[in-house]
């Protein structure tokens, strides 16, 4: 059985994994390698974000963090945020498509996308590497209201000089398009092990997707209840 088959040929592919045994820690090793590598692209193309914020706060606090650390601490929590995903997609997919279609192998099988991705992301920004040019603010000495409408001004300036980034625009594109991806090697690996009602692959699919739209407009929710606590502290 040839992973790469999963790109040229999926049914070829998943016809191959139906004649195994089932095991749904197969390519457990999978998902886990897409989201370590996918940090390790994340970390590289918010390389600008990471070291301004890293700067603001050593301005504001005197407080230094190792950019390794900060890196590290990108990979790991990007790579557990993968695998968490994946049982989630196993369970929810389970729940959907039934035992028989196998959802722990089929999703495990469809993080080669965003493995893939990840490998080619991680030379785009090496090569053309987002650029933020906005200088960082001298906040000695001030406090309350003045203090938070510097920050806030300065992580705009920041945010938007590193949207503007055709790789980071680009990026932010191609990721969607890699979960769609995603998602049709899913329906296409149901299609396989349960051949017999196409329902059954579609609940597979579309069971997970519509948890992680509420999940992802939560996320979305609180992120920016966090970021209007965090404004109201300075």
């Amino acid at each position: 059985m040839n992973l790469l088959d999963l790109i040229r040929s999926p049914h070829t592919y998943f016809e191959a994994l139906k004649r195994l045994p089932p095991s749904s820690w197969r390519l457990v090793w999978l998902p886990i390698l897409a989201g370590l590598l996918s940090g390790l692209s994340g970390a590289l193309l918010s390389r600008s974000i990471l070291d301004s914020q890293a700067l603001l706060m050593y301005s504001s606090s005197g407080l230094r963090l190792p950019s390794s650390l900060l890196w590290s601490l990108t990979i790991l929590l990007s790579g557990a945020a993968s695998f968490i995903s994946w049982l989630v997609l196993w369970g929810m997919g389970q729940l959907g498509a039934g035992k028989t279609a196998r959802s722990g192998e089929v999703y495990g099988a469809s993080f080669l996308a965003p493995l893939l991705w990840s490998v080619v992301l991680t030379i785009l920004v090496l090569l053309f590497p987002p650029q933020v040019t906005v200088s960082a603010p001298d906040i000695s000495g001030l406090q309350g209201a003045a203090l938070r409408d510097v920050i806030q001004k300065y992580t705009l300036a920041v945010q938007t000089q590193y949207g503007q980034s055709p790789v980071v625009r680009f990026s932010t594109f191609m990721g969607y398009a890699v979960y769609l991806l995603q998602f049709w090697l899913a329906y296409i690996g149901f299609r396989t092990m349960v051949p017999e009602d196409r329902r059954l692959a579609w609940r597979g699919v579309l069971y997970p997707a519509m948890l992680f739209l509420v999940l992802g407009a939560a996320a979305l929710l609180v992120a920016g209840a966090v970021v209007g606590m965090a404004g109201g502290l300075f």
